[in-house]
């Protein structure tokens, strides 16, 4: 992991505000003789149980690499005898993973104040990685299935500066994981954390109102569902305004409708039976051959049961600190996305999702890499309704009398028929039939796809960097290509007019040079709430 900031210390640090009050502190308490304004908490340890879940992952790794080098002889070879001292070498080497992983726990602490978030790592070799409130870009609580049945979860602060740039707590309560999580968002907005301290007190049970003892009818549970139940399969995003839920039956439906999906499973398939009737062909069936295959049988499933954990029980709520989601079946994760550092929306309607009208939203944000694609996932597959108040809420002002109309005129009509630019050259012709490009007064939309149609919308306030590249076949072909940056991802628009990409290139360079971006880094951006109401809602 590539540290959000790393450097050397001899200590657990500077004392700051502490996390969740149930872990283990380190360092001196509060001290009543210097009043509360002055009274200090040190860095605090995670969960004493961490070790245990982290300890794992090395024999793991140690059993997989022994298994995949020896299996055809630990086949060929196999007695009761090595089979009992085989158990006995992987107890001691948990033992010695669990130490090691308590060894590690010991010596790693955690903080949060007004200046950010430090973690304090090493017992040898110390390091201090620090994420200052000022880069904080978002926090998301993971919940990995084997942290879920002990009751802790992971916290994961993403830092501006790339991909990998981010600070993990892990593993703590889950409980206490989310009021870490408001505490650092309130952080981040530049609020004492000992204010959002003090709100998150529980009540004392005789100041509780009439109200706090009744739950309103809209908090309540529906009829036949459990309170465990619900909560579940809900999670803990409850506050806020509904988004989006996504339903087991439709999240089912989407996946059988969407041809990448199954053509990827099919393929997979073909490949699997094909290396084995080859294997069968040239020298008989071997337990050899079927080990070969082990990744790929391992690699299908795991696609398929990803693209179904992605989707499950997806949640998303609008709050004061952003976008608020909540999925995953066994391994459950909740993340908040700030709406101001989101830089690019693509959105995709496959061909047998275009009678239901259903379309997934997925986003570019600043600070979280191509390695957190389940983050960037703001709506895996979503109705009409649906896809107006997650764009209402994230989306700048496209700048049209109608946003709406104008984003469903673009995923519903046929790319000849949307006026923009597209490739000049009959030689071009995919491009020409399934590519164009529209500049709209808040937003450049790219326009492709032949069975899904998909729209990539970037923000023209957004914009970083525009560059132009020729080559000779494009002077030949009478195009240029475009490439757009924006924070973590650069756009290639291939295929352009060479007078429309001149006069592209030209208006976005100014954009780029003059647009606002970023113009108080101290706090969390609202919302603007650009999009005009789509037909059926009621806003």
């Amino acid at each position: 992991m590539t540290a959000p900031g790393t450097e050397p210390t001899t200590g657990p640090g500077a004392e700051a505000t502490a996390g969740p009050s149930d872990e283990t502190p380190i360092g001196p308490h509060d001290n009543p003789a210097t009043g509360p304004e002055a009274a200090t908490i040190a860095h605090r340890r995670t969960h004493p149980i961490t070790p245990l879940v982290t300890g794992w992952k090395i024999v793991v790794g140690i059993v997989a690499v022994l298994t995949a080098q020896n299996i055809a002889n630990l086949v060929d070879d196999f007695t009761w005898g090595r089979a009992l001292a085989a158990l006995g070498i992987l107890a001691v080497a948990v033992v010695i993973a669990v130490a090691a992983s308590a060894l590690s726990w010991w010596f790693s602490t955690y903080a949060v104040d007004e200046s950010g978030v430090a973690l304090h790592k090493g017992l040898l070799s110390k390091s201090r990685e620090f994420a200052p409130r000022e880069k904080i870009e978002s926090v998301t609580v993971e919940r990995p299935f084997l942290a879920r049945l002990l009751g802790l979860s992971k916290v994961r602060v993403e830092v501006a500066g790339g991909g990998e740039s981010y600070l993990d707590i892990e593993y703590v309560r889950a409980a206490d994981a989310e009021e870490l999580r408001t505490r650092i968002l309130a952080v981040a907005a530049g609020v004492d954390p000992r204010q959002v301290e003090a709100t998150t007190t529980p009540t004392a049970p005789e100041e509780l109102t009439v109200a706090d003892q009744e739950p309103s009818a809209d908090s309540a549970p529906p009829a036949g569902t459990p309170d465990p139940l619900r909560k579940l399969l809900k999670g803990e995003v409850e506050d806020g305004e509904l988004i989006a839920e996504i339903p087991t039956q439709r999240l089912i439906h989407s996946l059988v409708r969407d041809a990448d999906f199954l053509l990827s499973i099919v393929f997979g398939i073909i490949g699997v039976v094909v290396a084995i009737g080859v294997g069968i062909w040239q020298g008989g069936f071997a337990f050899a051959s079927l080990i070969a295959l082990l990744p790929a049988l391992i690699a299908l499933p795991k696609y398929v049961f990803g693209r179904i954990e992605g989707g499950w029980g997806f949640v998303s709520r609008i709050t004061d600190r952003g976008l608020r989601m909540r999925r995953g079946l066994l391994n459950t994760r909740t993340d908040n996305i700030a709406t101001g550092r989101i830089q690019r929306f693509a959105l995709k309607r496959p061909l047998l999702w275009r009678t239901p009208g259903w379309t997934s939203v997925s986003v570019t944000v600043a600070g979280i890499g191509d390695d957190s694609n389940e983050a960037s996932n703001v709506l895996p597959v979503g109705t009409r309704e649906e896809l107006w108040l997650t764009l209402g809420h994230l989306a700048a002002p496209l700048g049209t009398a109608d946003d709406m109309a104008a984003l469903e005129h673009l995923l519903t009509a046929r790319a000849r028929d949307i006026d923009g630019l597209r490739a000049p050259h009959r030689l071009q012709w995919y491009s020409r039939r399934t590519q164009v490009v529209v500049l709209l007064p808040g937003a450049l939309i790219q326009r492709h796809g032949l069975l899904a149609r998909k729209l990539v919308i970037i923000p023209r306030d957004r914009i970083q960097q525009v560059a132009i590249e020729d080559d000779p076949f494009a002077r030949r072909l009478r195009s240029l290509d475009l490439k757009v940056g924006v924070a973590g991802h650069t756009e290639t628009i291939g295929d352009l007019p060479r007078d429309g990409a001149r006069m592209l290139h030209a208006v976005l360079a100014h954009d780029a040079a003059t647009s606002r971006r970023y113009r108080d880094r101290s706090t969390w951006r609202e919302p603007a709430l650009a999009l005009s109401t789509g037909p059926g809602t009621d806003r």
